[in-house]
């Protein structure tokens, strides 16, 4: 068993490398989008730094969650894709745009754009991302894993979020649905104006949303708010369209989340318990606020502004931190009593941020998860699944599977995307 892993361990990169390298063959390119035709709502990305996206020169972002040694494969699979993001040059810019905040208030955000060097590519992928702790791990500051799509041709569009990045003094307002969403679709409207600056011709304006974990459920929320003019008529008319969405590891029912994890008393993510309840906070004011001093057990109340708002540390770190999964560990007792009024005001904030009931998308959508997740349970990919597949209008694929735990799955539904790429 050792000597074929060991075998298999080398063998697959290389593999893998030799698909990326035929893969950026592209076909002849004639026709190509004017993105300066385009409307961009007066949104402008703005470049302050750019770099040829490799291991060379740019630090890599790591899996999003533990690795798990046994699964050698996954590994393997993680290594050979950044053997081919390093053959294939492709290209990073980082930048700021501007958006709104909660209040409606200008703020400015960042994120990075990643293209191979070809002036004529396929289309655009606005990939959100996985959890992160520190500020240093974010696609602005860092390399992301998802720069390996570009390689086939696209033009890949990777924003920070707010609380990170340019607006790294802010709080992240974590699985806030509605805001995220705003922040990621502001993104894609501005780099329109970046591609028509650099000659950069794409031949299919649509858009492919793409969010692994964390960015699964802002993708949902970003394709429900695209697809709906009625509800979110500030895209109305921004001609930005969905080819498909492509989401795996979601949380997407944020309060059967946090109800699992009360019930159970145990978090994968020790971390994600401050960085729910401090987001939440975001965009509140007075006596809607959730009060730290009411949630957070007493060693998390005395360091939260340090582990968690610093933006200092990696998941890995804080949870190491954090040091227990337990939650009685990390929230008080009344905290995690769904009885107290105050714990169920927040778990009745929590379903505001769920997918709602009746979301249908009008696009074509990709729900993958793995059966061996430690992290986000695959009961969220099945009540997904159920939901969407009672109403016939909507395209869903679904692969559900045995991929390993949460990090490796998420190399898993890269090659996924990857392979299914034209």
């Amino acid at each position: 068993m050792t000597a074929t892993r060991t075998t298999y361990t080398r063998l697959l990169p290389a593999l893998i490398l030799a698909l990326v390298l035929f893969s950026c063959k592209h076909d002849n390119m004639e026709y190509g989008v004017d993105f300066s035709q385009l409307p961009t709502n007066g949104l402008s990305f703005v470049p302050y730094h750019e770099q040829d996206c490799d291991l060379n020169s740019t630090p890599l972002a790591s899996l999003p969650s533990r690795r798990d040694a046994s699964s050698i494969d996954g590994v393997a699979l993680l290594r050979g894709m950044t053997e081919g993001l390093t053959a294939s040059s492709v290209h990073q810019v980082s930048g700021t745009y501007r958006s709104t905040d909660s209040y409606g208030n200008p703020v400015t955000l960042s994120g990075a754009v990643y293209y191979p060097q070809d002036r004529t590519l396929k289309g655009i992928i606005v990939s959100s991302h996985y959890t992160v702790g520190a500020d240093f791990e974010v696609p602005s500051n860092t390399c992301f894993m998802d720069a390996w799509l570009a390689t086939k041709g696209y033009a890949l569009v990777m924003p920070d979020y707010m609380g990170y990045g340019a607006s790294a003094d802010s709080v992240h307002p974590y699985m806030q649905a509605d805001l995220t969403a705003h922040h990621i679709l502001d993104m894609a409207l501005a780099v329109r104006t970046f591609f028509a600056a650099r000659n950069i011709s794409i031949l299919n304006p649509d858009i492919i949303l793409v969010g692994y974990s964390q960015g699964a459920h802002a993708s949902v929320h970003a394709m429900r708010m695209l697809e709906d003019p009625q509800q979110y008529p500030e895209y109305a008319d921004s001609r930005l369209h969905i080819s498909k969405c492509c989401v795996g590891g979601g949380p997407y029912y944020v309060s059967s989340f946090f109800l699992r994890c009360v019930n159970n008393n145990y978090i994968g993510i020790p971390c994600s318990v401050p960085m729910l309840l401090l987001g939440m906070n975001v965009g509140q004011t007075g006596d809607d606020m959730f009060d730290p001093a009411f949630y957070f057990a007493p060693r998390l109340l005395e360091n939260y502004h340090d582990w968690i708002l610093s933006k200092r540390y990696t998941v890995d770190q804080l949870n190491n931190i954090i040091g227990t999964g337990r939650l009685d560990r990390i929230l008080t007792n009344d905290a995690c009593n769904l009885s107290h009024p105050e714990t169920a005001r927040f778990y009745r904030t929590l379903l505001t941020h769920d997918v709602p009931a009746g979301f249908v998308p009008k696009a074509p959508m990709l729900i993958f998860h793995s059966t061996g997740d430690d992290v986000v349970p695959v009961s969220n990919a099945f009540r997904l699944q159920q939901q969407l597949e009672t109403n016939r209008a909507a395209d869903v694929t679904c692969d559900i599977g045995d991929y390993g735990v949460h990090g490796i799955a998420y190399a898993r539904f890269l090659l996924k995307l990857y392979q299914q790429l034209p």
